[in-house]
């Protein structure tokens, strides 16, 4: 297994997930979005930055499992899934709700906006759950801005948009905040 894979700190836990990034010229225009709105309702965040700017597709996890093993099986998983690239795009922002005291602030789009991504998440969690990972249900598109003190609520933005070209597997080191994309496959 690759080096980087293993940590020394025992706070810090590995978790990969399939992911889409926003093409590298997008970035920006996110991070700057998420620094505006930081300021604006006066927030306490760090900002999602560079590479760490992505849209969870869905955790790889098998609780048996080995990361070595659930890299495998995500790969066998992605390997050879042909899919047509797609538009997305994301219209809104708000904050998730969820009983911790960190919460996201992320894009959102409508119904109609990431029905394409949608049906490409479904398709690939039905190759996930054949190779045996588990997948959770219910699946909201979303791009993490930052994870804030406090909620705030839906409020439209000027659409951010762009056509989906690959999908990633990724390893995140939680706890450090590092993001390894270990493979990538790109989309018809």
């Amino acid at each position: 297994m690759n080096s980087m894979l293993r940590s020394p700190l025992s706070d810090v836990r590995l978790r990969a997930f399939f992911s889409i990034l926003p093409p590298p010229p997008m970035r920006p225009v996110i991070e700057s979005l998420g620094a505006t709105k930081r300021r604006a309702h006066g927030l306490r965040a760090r900002i999602i930055t560079g590479e760490r700017v992505h849209n969870t597709l869905a955790p790889a996890y098998r609780p048996d499992a080995s990361l070595e093993d659930i890299i495998v099986r995500a790969k066998q998983a992605a390997d050879g899934f042909a899919h047509p690239a797609f538009r997305v795009q994301f219209n809104s922002t708000a904050s998730f709700r969820h009983g911790a005291q960190r919460y996201p602030l992320v894009l959102r789009g409508s119904d109609e906006d990431v029905s394409s991504l949608i049906s490409f998440q479904r398709k690939l969690a039905a190759r996930m759950r054949r190779v045996g990972l588990q997948v959770e249900a219910g699946f909201t598109p979303h791009v993490t801005l930052m994870w804030a003190d406090r909620c705030i609520e839906e409020y439209p933005i000027a659409p951010i948009a762009w056509t989906v070209q690959e999908f990633v597997l990724t390893i995140i080191f939680q706890g450090i905040s590092r993001h390894i994309h270990v493979a990538r496959w790109p989309l018809d």
